[in-house]
């Protein structure tokens, strides 16, 4: 019998979560951004996921964005959070431990800077390539 593709992405999703939530103490990781959060924060953004599967491995490569968002006139303070994300995740792929998955690898891919239509909210997305396994 083959066995059954899945999908990592939840589990990705929540141990990303508890690893920034850590790294970045104290500002604060969201998935979803409650109204009365105080504008300094980072949200877990876009991920979008393709097949990179040989005959014998199922595996994803998952394009994971973050998204800084800071009450900035300046870069300084967005893109040191950017930086910190980088420390914690980019080429640490055995912090990466989902059951039944390997990461084969996680690396920084690109950030940018973008201007809030707010003059005094900086948004600056960080995106990383990561490449998961599932476990036969």
């Amino acid at each position: 019998m083959s066995p059954t593709a899945m999908i990592p992405m939840n589990e990705l999703q929540a141990l990303l979560y508890s690893l920034l939530s850590t790294a970045l103490d104290p500002t604060p990781v969201y998935d979803y951004v409650p109204e009365s959060a105080p504008t300094d924060y980072v949200t877990l953004g876009e991920a979008f996921a393709t097949p990179d599967n040989d005959h014998y491995a199922f595996r994803w490569q998952i394009l994971h964005t973050f998204h800084v968002w800071s009450r900035s006139r300046g870069w300084k303070v967005p893109l040191g959070t950017a930086t910190d994300i980088v420390a914690t995740l980019d080429h640490k792929r055995d912090i990466i431990s989902i059951p039944g998955w390997h990461c084969v690898s996680i690396r920084f891919e690109q950030v940018l800077t973008l201007r809030d239509p707010d003059p005094e909210i900086r948004h600056v997305p960080v995106q990383f390539r990561i490449t998961m396994e599932q476990e036969a």
